[in-house]
């Protein structure tokens, strides 16, 4: 188990590498505020990806709005729902990420409708999707 994590952690960090310089080789000649509008103009639209839900997340790679998608889950007699992230996809550098890498990424699960009270000893069980 150690192995296969420090074989994830070594990807993701490769991953987040190759972005990195995705990212200076695609704003090198642009002066900032038009790395502004360029990230303002990617991340208006979610990434490709199979589900059905997409929620703005910063990128770890180059700081901008990508987005994490994933599915929904209705959480028992709280009716919270909950976003369970599986995907994470950041237009301006490139960076995809999957299910596992989405942890080290601090990219996880949330409560979508917090306009409610959550019920911070409420924890759904994620395993069964």
């Amino acid at each position: 188990m150690a192995q296969a994590t420090s074989e994830m952690e070594v990807r993701y960090q490769a991953k987040l590498r190759q972005a990195r310089e995705q990212f200076a080789k695609t704003t090198q000649r642009l002066f900032v505020e038009e790395i502004t509008e360029l990230g303002s103009s990617l991340s208006a639209l979610p990434t490709a990806a199979p589900w059905p839900l997409a929620v703005p997340a910063e990128c770890p790679a180059c700081g901008h709005t990508g987005f994490a998608s994933g599915r929904d889950k209705q959480d028992g007699d709280y009716l919270q729902v909950w976003f369970l992230p599986r995907h994470f996809g950041c237009r301006l550098c490139g960076l995809t990420l999957t299910r596992w890498e989405l942890d080290l990424a601090g990219i996880k699960a949330q409560v979508l409708n917090d306009d409610e009270e959550p019920d911070p000893d409420c924890k759904p069980d994620f395993e069964t999707y």
